[in-house]
């Protein structure tokens, strides 16, 4: 009776059971969601239990290195994940699961979650759903176990011959289906790395095929590009994506070359930005050629680094020579000097002597050779100030007040030039820039050689100069500008080279910008220069708000 009792108590359970174990609208809709290996694995373990007329059915993977157990898929389970098709990893630990991991045959486990051989502790999803008996088959693949499969039943069973065979049939099916299912996860784990790989990159990187359309573009590419998310760039073609880029003129010049060939160029965007672009071929794609990879980078900031670099060596190299023979030279030149001065005084004390000087012009050569003498001491003091580490101070400066000053001196001196046309003056001081920590002298001296070259640039016909200052973060700039002719771009990347110069033969050295940016840098600042032919050109003097580490006070 009591029998009969336990079986009426189990078929009235029987439809709860179901009702229990049938999955809830957001099982239906996780389990839409799953990928095609989980899909097949559930679809697996819900054949083995009717099949083999079970109430728990499961396919497990085992990691001996990580010493886990996970729960791929699972039937007739009121676990949670059961339900929505996530995945269950619990430690593998005890004597029993490692004896499990390693079954090379099916074992056939009783008195599970009540016997001291099989403890609860160690099967714990089957013990919450009272199965006592389990059926494990292990799962081989490629000459390895890579899991299980459980069937439980909440009673004891006793299998056949038959329902061992049906069994190891079932485990080699789920076998494939599991083996499948990590090869799947393999690559889709290696294509998520490889994509947030792609997307790292910080340079722009896009993929084109043989017809010059982007097929694939990273977040990079896609910010530069102006698109909200790298799959808007799909679709375009190499030229649109360069017009975006660095303008109509680059893209109609750069993407005429030879699609697929491999090279690599410099590109400057209409913003003044440069690029360094490398186009790489890609080897034959669905049996096209043609595609490439295009990558892009933005070196302005090397460019300019290496630029100064260059100038900086330029100017060791002119310091080492005037280091070595400025004095030297200078010591000769006031001999010459004194000379020409002494025999000028002699001529002029002298009436017979000075009435010869007249007829033969001697006061004239003796004046130019006195002239040219301290000319030459000019050239050398430039060369001097070229060699010396000079030492900026640090005191408070204010710039704009500065700015003015220098203004104010420069319009009469401006006014009186001989054969120079008018120049008009303006200001515009930013109140903001306050006071700056610098050397107020050698600020003075760099602006005082760039209003010198900007009233030369307007000659005769005159114009104006723009005398401006202006802070932005963390620095502060003064600006000069000339409504000049302006300068050509070639001789423009020359004009801080020491010696060089555009002015007639004996009126400039070459040595006035090589000695102002060896200023600015002594200040921890910079100086740069734009032009554009007929535009006037504009030299801006960059300088920290505060003294920059390593400044210190002359004693």
């Amino acid at each position: 009776m009591a029998k009969r009792q336990g079986v009426t108590e189990r078929s009235a359970a029987a439809p709860r059971d179901a009702e229990r174990n049938a999955p809830s609208e957001d099982a239906r809709a996780g389990a839409r969601s799953q990928p095609e290996s989980a899909k097949t694995l559930g679809t697996v373990v819900e054949t083995v239990r009717r099949v083999v007329r079970s109430d728990t059915a499961s396919v497990v993977a085992f990691s001996l290195a990580e010493r886990t157990i996970t729960w791929k898929a699972l039937s007739g389970f009121c676990a949670p994940a059961a339900e929505t098709g996530g995945e269950i990893v619990m430690p593998l630990r005890g004597v029993v699961a490692e004896h499990v991991a390693t079954a090379e045959s099916l074992l056939v486990l009783e008195g599970v979650g009540v016997s001291d051989e099989y403890p609860a502790s160690e099967f714990p999803l089957h013990s919450a759903e009272g199965v006592r008996t389990i059926a494990l088959a292990p799962l081989r693949a490629r000459g390895e176990t890579v899991g299980a499969l459980l069937v439980g039943f909440r009673s004891a069973r006793k299998f056949t011959g038959e329902e061992r065979r049906t069994l190891e049939g079932l485990a080699e099916m789920a076998a494939l289906a599991l083996d499948n299912a990590r090869l799947l996860e393999t690559v889709g784990a290696a294509k998520r790395i490889w994509e947030q790989t792609f997307d790292a990159i910080p340079d722009g990187v896009i993929v084109h095929d043989a017809e010059m359309t982007v097929t694939r573009a990273n977040a990079a590419a896609a910010e530069m590009l102006g698109l909200d998310a790298p799959s808007q760039a799909v679709g375009l073609s190499c030229a649109d994506a360069f017009a975006r880029l660095f303008g109509e003129r680059a893209a109609a010049y750069h993407m005429t070359m030879r699609a697929g060939a491999a090279s690599s160029f410099e590109v400057q965007a209409e913003d003044g930005r440069r690029h360094l672009v490398a186009v790489a071929p890609l080897e034959a794609v669905e049996g096209e050629g043609g595609w490439s990879v295009i990558t892009w980078s933005d070196v302005t900031q090397l460019s300019e680094m290496q630029e100064q670099l260059a100038r900086s060596r330029r100017l060791a190299t002119v310091g080492q020579l005037a280091a070595g023979v400025g004095h030297e030279i200078n010591n000769p030149l006031a001999v010459i000097t004194t000379c020409a001065e002494a025999t000028l005084r002699d001529i002029r004390s002298d009436e017979k002597a000075a009435g010869a000087a007249v007829g033969r012009k001697w006061n004239f050569y003796l004046e130019e050779i006195v002239r040219q003498a301290l000319r030459c001491k000019l050239i050398t003091r430039g060369l001097l100030d070229l060699a010396r580490q000079r030492r900026a101070r640090r005191e408070p400066c204010d710039l704009n007040a500065v700015a003015a000053h220098l203004v104010q001196l420069f319009e009469p001196r401006t006014s009186a030039r001989e054969g120079a046309g008018a120049i008009s003056f303006n200001l515009d001081l930013d109140e903001a820039v306050g006071e700056i920590a610098t050397d107020e002298g050698l600020v003075r001296q760099i602006l005082d050689n760039l209003l010198t070259n900007a009233a030369d640039a307007l000659g005769s016909d005159g114009g104006a100069i723009t005398v401006r200052t202006e802070t932005r973060g963390e620095r502060v700039s003064v600006e000069v500008c000339d409504t000049g002719a302006g300068i050509a771009p070639e001789t423009l990347a020359r004009v801080f080279e020491p010696f060089f110069t555009t002015k007639e033969a004996g009126k400039g050295s070459g040595l006035g910008l090589a000695v102002a940016t060896t200023l600015a840098e002594a200040l921890g600042g910079s100086l740069a220069a734009e032009s554009k032919l007929g535009a006037g050109s504009r030299f801006r003097l960059w300088l920290p708000r505060r003294a920059p580490e390593g400044m210190r006070d002359e004693g």
